[in-house]
């Protein structure tokens, strides 16, 4: 099956002064020179049994603490996944390597390399099998990977242009990818792959920069954020647009909470909404920072009601409550900008990566 869509979506991940111009054009609220280039589309959405207003562990996270420090690249660590069982971490670097972790002990089990630029994406399959990874824009594959091994199992294409964001459906079929090419200019491709065979299933041109790819929980949905704001909430089947979504300025990432019935996307000017996917009904608008400021990476709970949002280069990483919209704590104490955040599945653990190739274990209670 195929079929053509050319509606407005989204931006890329590439380190380059590009792409930093064409987001300053985009958010009239920054009036601040960017001296780093945002990297992480991390999310940590999870079935289960939760909602925004559900009772959340807000308490625990005001007083989360550093479990571990890693390091291992030698270069920025722009991209996280962590498995679905919450005992292993995947981190992808510009220096070209994919390192496998124990997220319990923090050591480190494999390295993989095959990537030819840096790894922009990374995706851990439901079953904690497989990993799929994106490569930076001389690169443009996606590559499938056995995690039990280390072996490469196939490459899915080799274009180039580089892959920003990676998504797989919560049955383990299906593989979600984006992709900005050199000679597509201010349009870019999403496409969908069936994850067992590499067979490309659909195909089709968005037009300004991809920046996110998310599965709802159940995999009826594939939302899409965009450059210029736009979010696209598909039937990915059929290639129906169901709702068409207004960010006020460029958009971050987007995320569902763990049940599907909230979709929280956030700018690069740290404004926050929350939508109902259901409806398109915007439900809320948490966070509206009026500073100048630029969000280097997030990552949503899977209850949905705190945010994770690492801020430009100063190092600091700030855990919201959506459901008051106040600051809970600001974490300190990083040596370099932080380019890439996840949470575990469970809530328990918070992951983030650094432009000096360190990683950063978070908990609370008595991890």
């Amino acid at each position: 099956m195929g079929w053509c869509c050319s509606q407005g979506l989204t931006m890329s991940r590439r380190s380059s002064s590009y792409a930093v111009i064409v987001t300053l054009t985009v958010i009239t609220v920054l009036s601040v020179i960017v001296t780093n280039v945002p990297r992480s589309l991390s999310v940590s959405p999870n079935p289960g049994n939760a909602t925004l207003i559900a009772a959340t562990p807000t308490q625990p996270w005001q007083d989360a603490k550093l479990l571990r420090n890693i390091k291992g690249h030698a270069d920025a660590v722009g991209a996280i996944a962590i498995s679905q069982d919450g005992q292993f971490l995947a981190t992808g670097s510009d220096d070209q390597t994919i390192k496998f972790w124990n997220l319990n002990t923090g050591q480190l089990l494999r390295t993989l390399s095959g990537h030819s630029d840096q790894v922009t994406a990374l995706a851990i399959s439901p079953d904690g099998e497989k990993l799929v990874s994106g490569g930076g824009i001389e690169d443009g594959s996606i590559k499938l990977w056995n995690l039990k091994t280390g072996e490469l199992i196939k490459t899915f294409q080799k274009k180039e242009g580089m892959i920003p964001s990676l998504a797989i459906s919560p049955d383990g079929q299906i593989l979600a990818s984006g992709r900005r090419g050199e000679g597509l200019g201010f349009v870019s491709e999403i496409a969908l792959w069936n994850l067992k065979t590499g067979e490309q299933l659909l195909q089709f041109e968005i037009e300004n920069l991809t920046l996110s790819l998310a599965f709802s929980p159940n995999g009826e949905l594939l939302a899409s954020g965009s450059e210029d704001g736009t979010i696209h909430l598909w039937n990915w089947q059929s290639g129906e647009i169901l709702h068409i979504l207004q960010h006020p300025q460029s958009l971050r990432a987007l995320a569902f909470n763990q049940d599907g019935k909230v979709l929280v996307s956030e700018s690069f000017a740290e404004t926050v909404n929350v939508w109902n996917p259901e409806t398109g009904e915007l439900v809320s608008t948490p966070v509206e920072n009026p500073k100048p400021v630029f969000v280097n990476a997030l990552a949503l709970h899977p209850s949905g009601n705190i945010l994770a949002s690492a801020l430009g280069p100063y190092g600091r990483l700030g855990l919201w409550n959506l459901e008051s919209g106040e600051l809970m704590t600001m974490l300190e104490g990083f040596s370099g900008s932080i380019f890439s955040l996840g949470f575990s599945h469970d809530g328990q653990i918070l992951v983030s990566g650094s432009n000096d190739g360190a990683i950063a274990i978070w908990g609370i209670g008595d991890q």
